[in-house]
């Protein structure tokens, strides 16, 4: 037998089963796209040079490596069911007189022409959609292109070099799985999902208390560094839960149904519980597969759409005023004098109007605040998990500023006796300051303030940091070494605040501007503008949003090819069961709803599986999202809730239309 043989076969078996081919090549094709465009992103010049690129650039180049996983994963997934659909087919060739080895030229002809047909189908629609990808980029990013569009030449290496390398190793993967079966046991192969399952109440006992714990991790997770730690911990378990729960879940709550009798032995009851039973043994690990996507699908979307929505609340918590610019303790008058005729020359220069101006002298100082009362976190804090959490919860940075200070930028007549303090702090909440009776020592507080301009800014408030006013710089030095004294290096710092208005160009040009020279100025250390920050956020966030939308499509992807390969299966299987139960008495209309109630069942099980863990993870997304200084909850409830709408509507949408191949194959009319 000549190639051109195995050739022709393979082109015969692709055209002959395009039901399954097909839905794998559009599949594969998306996926190479996706990655393509990914690539570009990462590698492309044009992003790299301007503001905030690279920023998203460096997003791109982790979710690179994440992408790589998944994609591997999913095609050695879905190429599963294609090889197990086909493994009669492949006995039937060993009992006809092809041997093995003739089979797997067969499989081999077939992965080249398919992988290539998606490779080269993927690369071009990837060139076609970069460009446009490229513009809602820059979009995003606030900015225009200051180069032209180039598709970089890593993208077409490094896509070819995956998804060959991805489609030779399936390829082996089919290859062996010839070798190491008999003719015989081909033929079974797509009967070899229905096995028995052992131990199902124990499985069912795991599953639920694993479950349980997650949920309840879930729901009592109460700040955001307990959320990051507790968060992939509690999605293994979900995940292992889940795959417990649909493989033995399932089957041990269809045989308390047929324990009894009077719900199991009605007709209906008795064809729908048998039918599921067996249903739910051949799909359990392709149910549960079906939910956990469906489940990283609403997390991805809801999450990142938060945090892009989200951005204007994020930088204004983290900038409570537009520019803060602060100098080490040995900035000299001279040095000062200097910021302030640069800012001058600046402001004319950009046309911008300086609405608000100060500078104040402070000591620096992180302590807890609980039960009442400002403590050291004492070394043991920092060694356990708990008290790292505490930690999050109550820490506090605190500045210690002198009376005069206070009362130039506030505008007040304050007076202080000997040891006595004013505490400048936000609401009342959240076991604030408000609730601190007294100090260590002596000390005592005289008012606390809850409206001065050190905490209500421009932008927001400060929400964790406290002002300690002393009466001159040596009494803010003794309170702070009376509170904490371990301290070793103590240093008093200054900080220059500057709020302005303008056109919002003029705005960003003021700000790098200052950035750039004012760090030049000897002894100033630090520059932070919401403006830059805002920038910087465009690229950051944007790249997750772009990065959740290519997870989101890839999930989907997958999503839809299992649901489709699951109908496919159930069609060719219900065939055979709708003559049986013809036999046995039943009539169409019977055998149509019966079947249908099953097939709705199993396919809308994991949807609710889905809907329910978002719902359970709702708090903890939350939480997590507060490690990102997003404590807009109203905003993240509404994002999980319409990404679940409009999820449930595609689900629908996409149950629908694979539908209408499961009816061609049982030819319901």
């Amino acid at each position: 037998m000549g190639k051109s043989f195995f050739l022709r076969l393979a082109l015969t078996n692709i055209q002959r089963d395009k039901k399954m081919y097909l839905p794998f090549v559009i599949a594969s094709t998306a996926f190479v796209s996706i990655y393509f465009m990914v690539v570009t992103i990462m590698y492309s010049k044009g992003i790299a040079d301007v503001p905030a690129g690279k920023n998203l650039q460096d997003m791109f180049s982790i979710g690179m490596v994440i992408m790589n996983v998944i994609t591997v994963i999913f095609m050695f997934y879905i190429n599963s069911f294609l090889i197990k659909r086909r493994k009669k087919e492949f006995g039937l060739y060993g009992i006809l007189g092809l041997e093995k080895r003739h089979v797997g030229r067969i499989i081999i002809w077939e992965n080249f022409i398919i992988s290539g047909a998606s490779i080269f189908m993927g690369i071009l629609f990837g060139c076609i959609f970069s460009k446009l990808i490229f513009m809602i980029i820059f979009y995003t990013l606030r900015v225009s292109p200051n180069s032209r569009f180039q598709l970089p030449a890593e993208a077409f290496e490094l896509t070819i070099i995956l998804f060959l390398g991805i489609f030779l190793f399936t390829s082996l993967f089919n290859l062996l799985q010839i070798r190491m079966a008999n003719p015989i046991d081909l033929i079974k192969g797509d009967r070899m999902g229905e096995k028995k399952v052992h131990f199902i109440f124990l499985k069912t006992l795991s599953g639920a208390v694993l479950l349980g714990w997650a949920y309840y991790s879930a729901l009592t997770v109460n700040n955001a560094f307990t959320a990051l730690t507790q968060f992939l911990l509690a999605v293994l378990a979900v995940i292992a839960a889940s795959f417990l729960l649909f493989e033995a879940g399932s089957l041990f709550f269809l045989n308390i149904l047929k324990g009894k009798k009077k719900v199991y032995y009605k007709s209906n009851n008795f064809i729908a519980i048998a039918g599921l039973f067996h249903r739910m043994k051949q799909n359990a690990a392709g149910l549960a597969s079906i939910c956990i996507l469906s489940t990283m699908v609403l997390v991805t979307v809801s999450t990142c759409t938060a945090l892009f929505l989200g951005q204007e609340d994020m930088l204004t918590r983290l900038n409570p005023n537009d520019m803060q610019i602060e100098m080490s303790e040995a900035v000299s008058e001279g040095q000062i004098k200097q910021l302030d005729t640069l800012i001058s020359s600046l402001v004319n220069k950009h046309d911008i109007t300086i609405t608000d101006q100060f500078g104040y002298n402070f000591y620096r100082d992180d302590l807890l605040l609980k039960d009442g009362a400002l403590k050291v976190p004492g070394p043991e804090a920092y060694e356990s998990g708990a008290s790292m959490a505490e930690i999050t919860l109550y820490l506090r940075e605190v500045d210690y500023i002198t009376l005069e200070d206070y009362n130039k930028i506030c505008s007040t007549k304050e007076t202080l006796s000997p040891n006595e303090i004013l505490l400048l702090t936000n609401h009342a909440d959240n076991n604030m300051a408000s609730e601190i009776t007294s100090l260590s020592g002596d000390f005592k507080i005289k008012s606390i303030i809850l409206d001065s301009k050190f905490i209500q800014g421009k932008n927001s408030e400060e929400d964790s940091k406290l002002f300690i006013v002393a009466a001159d710089k040596k009494e803010g030095l003794n309170l702070m070494q009376l509170l904490n004294p371990n301290l070793r290096e103590i240093y008093l710092n200054r900080i220059h605040i500057i709020n302005i208005t303008g056109k919002n160009n003029n705005l960003n040009l003021f700000s790098k501007e200052v950035q750039d020279k004012s760090l030049k100025i000897e002894n100033v250390a630090h520059f932070k503008s919401i403006f830059t920050d805002r920038e910087e956020g465009y690229g950051l966030y944007g790249g997750l949003l772009f990065l959740g939308i290519f997870f989101t499509i890839l999930f989907l992807v997958a999503t839809v090819l299992i649901i489709y390969f699951k109908q496919i299966s159930e069609g060719y299987e219900d065939k055979e069961r709708f003559i049986i139960l013809q036999k046995v008495g039943m009539d169409d209309f019977e055998v149509k709803r019966t079947i249908n109630k099953q097939i709705l069942i199993v396919f809308f099980l994991p949807l609710l599986g889905a809907l329910l863990h978002v719902s359970m993870a709702e708090h903890m997304i939350t939480k997590l999202l507060e490690a990102f200084h997003l404590f807009n909850n109203t905003l993240t409830a509404w994002c999980i809730f319409i990404t679940c709408i409009v999820f449930m509507a595609a689900y629908i949408l996409v149950y629908r239309l694979t539908a209408k191949t499961y009816y061609k194959i049982v030819k319901w009319n």
